[in-house]
Formats: C-alpha cells, structure tokens, sequence
C-alpha cells in the first residue's frame, strides 16, 4: 500500500460508518499550529488577537483542506480504522442477517 492510499482512503469503523482519514485527521492540529505560530508573530505575542487572527485564518484553510482531501479520498476504495474494526462490522452484519433470517421464518 503506498503512503497516498494509507494516508488519503477513508476509514470505517465498527460499525461500518465512514469517518476522516488520516490525512483529514493530521490537517486540523497541522494547519491550526502553522496559524497559530504564524498569528503569534505577526500579532508580537498579544495573547487575545493571535487567538483570534488564528481562528478568522485556520477557519478557510481548513476548509479548503479538507475538500481537496476529499477529493482525492474520494478516488480511493475505504479501509478499516484497525484490523478488529473490520472483524466487528463483519459479526454484526451476520448476526443482522441471522436475526432477519429467523424473523422471516
């Protein structure tokens, strides 16, 4: 699997709802700390208006790195958050379609 497919695929978990993949996950704390270090200088370390310069500034960044992270996640088939998650959705699967079985009958 190479870095792309392993950082960029979306992942399901137990239950089989898709959530983030890592590249989205590693984006949010990435994007806030450049802002922030970026917003801390350029405000000389007034401790209120770099808050606020990072926020008003992280906000579109992370929106806009986040769809283009969807974008490319959209292109890829999903994985499993971890190898047990996958096991899970698997059981529950069968035991839904046992249980749907037995009410049928």
């Amino acid at each position: 699997m190479s870095w792309v497919a392993a950082a960029f695929a979306p992942r399901k978990d137990h239950k089989g709802m898709s959530t983030p993949s890592y590249a989205a996950r590693w984006w949010l704390p990435l994007c806030t700390g450049l802002c922030a270090i970026w917003s801390w200088q350029a405000t000389d370390g007034f401790l209120v208006m770099a808050a606020a310069l990072t926020v008003m500034l992280a906000t579109p960044l992370l929106t806009l790195g986040w769809y283009l992270i969807g974008l490319v996640s959209a292109k890829l088939p999903a994985q499993y958050i971890i190898p047990q998650a996958e096991k899970a959705h698997k059981a529950r699967l069968a035991r839904k379609a046992k249980a749907a079985q037995q009410e049928s009958v």
